[in-house]
């Protein structure tokens, strides 16, 4: 039998039209890379994609973490808004539990510029009523490394008097995580202007930066996927690399930079970055979360994942998204045999340090392990106070006349 051969010109039509989905693909590949700032972590993902070390499924302890860039605005119509959130939000944490039984739990890092009083005495009234934990937040004015740190104790100051970013103990001491408005950590854009921050920061009483992962900003770091310490410098944007957190290295140098996951879903051409917007992640992007598989080095079967939110300015609530995230999370971990952990971002901080003194098992018994729960979780105010001495049992403070 003979074969049919196709004149020249035919298979020249052919080969351009089967080179037509190809070059789309390549075109709507490169704008995004460009639009979204990709070329400066998808390299990285690439080539290492982060701690390599795998468990089975059935041997993970998820510890899922909700960063909320928690922003309702200042005056009477932020106090509204915030309370309308907290009152959709309510009843949607009083439905979802963990593995363990434990009530979901949710990070507002809340801004400092807002300053709203009454917004700040309802969230800690939520942390009182253990629904989770209020950190920093800020969009500061471009500052210098002389400048900042007198600004910083001033917003400081005024967390502490009502009993925020205080931990709890017979000598309450300040601890706190923070999210840099805009992304702008370390001088990373110049409006920041502070190239010393993280060591600011950090001598203040911040135990991590929970600013990123994100994407469309050349504030990103390269690294992807880790948990690490970067040491400061004098040049902008220091914590683009550093040294991993691991089991048997205790209290290493620098500060915590605790990422969230990010990906690429190479099939639709988009970046996935741990975000909950508007719309309900699908279980693909849930299962992406999990893949990311980040973790300290040596502990490969506790995952963190730590998903962030504008939940004010994208209608997490009134969405469903929000719901639809839990629901989809807790689905997807019941399938796949994984044990779920509700945490904050101080008890997966904590965890992190368990993990690097060599502790393993259940994740539980560590939330507390290096920083205990804040002083706002045992007793809650709404003028302002000089917090002497706050436990489980007590609270010792004096109102600021």
């Amino acid at each position: 039998m003979r074969l049919m051969t196709l004149p020249t010109s035919t298979r020249a039509r052919i080969a351009v039209l089967l080179s037509i989905p190809v070059l789309l693909y390549l075109l709507l590949f490169t704008y995004r890379i460009v639009r979204w700032e990709m070329w400066i972590w998808l390299p990285t993902m690439v080539t290492s994609g982060g701690p390599s070390e795998q468990v089975a499924d059935a041997d993970k302890h998820l510890v899922f973490v909700i960063c909320d860039h928690y922003e309702p605005g200042s005056g009477p119509a932020g106090t509204e808004r915030n309370r309308r959130w907290l009152d959709g939000y309510k009843p949607i944490a009083d439905r979802h539990f963990d593995s363990a039984g434990n009530r979901v739990r949710y990070t507002w890092f809340y801004p400092f510029e807002h300053g709203n009083d009454e917004v700040l005495v309802e969230l800690n009234r939520m942390a009182y009523e253990d629904y989770g934990e209020v950190e920093l937040h800020w969009h500061h004015p471009t500052f210098t490394n002389e400048t900042f740190p007198d600004s910083l104790d001033a917003a400081l100051d005024w967390f502490r008097s009502y009993g925020t970013l205080i931990s709890s103990g017979p000598e309450p001491e300040t601890n706190f995580a923070f999210i840099h408005g805009n992304w702008a950590l370390d001088g990373s854009k110049d409006f920041c202007g502070v190239t010393l921050e993280l060591d600011i920061l950090q001598s203040r009483g911040c135990y991590g930066d929970f600013t990123f992962s994100t994407i469309g900003t050349t504030c990103q770091p390269r690294s992807v996927n880790r948990i690490y310490y970067a040491e400061d410098g004098p040049e902008p944007k220091s914590y683009e690399d550093g040294v991993d957190a691991e089991v048997g290295r205790s209290n290493p140098p620098g500060f915590m930079i605790f990422l969230g996951p990010l990906d690429f879903d190479w099939l639709r051409v988009r970046p996935e970055y741990g975000a909950i917007g508007e719309a309900e992640p699908t279980e693909l992007q849930i299962n992406q979360w999990i893949d990311a598989n980040i973790h300290v080095q040596g502990r490969p079967e506790w995952v963190f994942v730590k998903v962030y939110a504008h939940g004010i300015q994208t209608r997490t609530i009134a969405s469903g998204a929000m719901a639809g995230t839990l629901e989809f999370l807790e689905a997807v971990c019941r399938q796949r045999g994984i044990t779920l952990h509700y945490m904050t971002s101080r008890e997966a901080f904590n965890l992190v340090k368990a993990a690097e003194d060599g502790h393993d098992g259940d994740p539980e018994q560590y939330r507390d392990y290096r920083i205990p729960p804040p002083a706002n979780r045992y007793f809650h105010t709404e003028v302002p106070v000089q917090v002497e001495r706050v436990t489980a049992t007590e609270a010792i403070y004096s109102v600021i006349d």
